[in-house]
């Protein structure tokens, strides 16, 4: 019986710790463009979690797909109002002004 209960309590501290290392990041973090969680109301644009990251950001790190989906969604949606009717986020701003600096003459 001891036994059983020390494993419980094993896993539950097992698992909060886990959970905790998954949360401690501070840094900011950087991904792909979400274009698919606003599919079902194409009226509208959805935020981004993520700022963007060196696939989209130019130069010799850049993937030429990634900012070509980008520029795409950017061009088709980026007037459009957020889905959640919402301001935009520091990383939908971000993205705003990469496209911004990525269609400068």
């Amino acid at each position: 019986m001891a036994s059983r209960v020390r494993t419980r309590w094993a896993t539950l501290f097992v698992l909060g710790a886990l959970a905790l290392t998954a949360c401690g990041s501070s840094a900011a973090r950087t991904g792909a463009l979400d274009t698919t969680s606003d599919s079902k109301k194409p009226a509208c644009r959805a935020h981004q979690g993520v700022l963007p990251s060196q696939d989209y950001t130019g130069g010799s790190d850049a993937k030429t797909l990634a900012v070509l989906a980008m520029m795409k969604y950017y061009t088709a949606k980026g007037t459009l109002p957020f889905c959640d009717a919402k301001p935009a986020t520091e990383q939908d701003t971000a993205w705003a002004q990469l496209y911004t600096d990525l269609t400068k003459p």
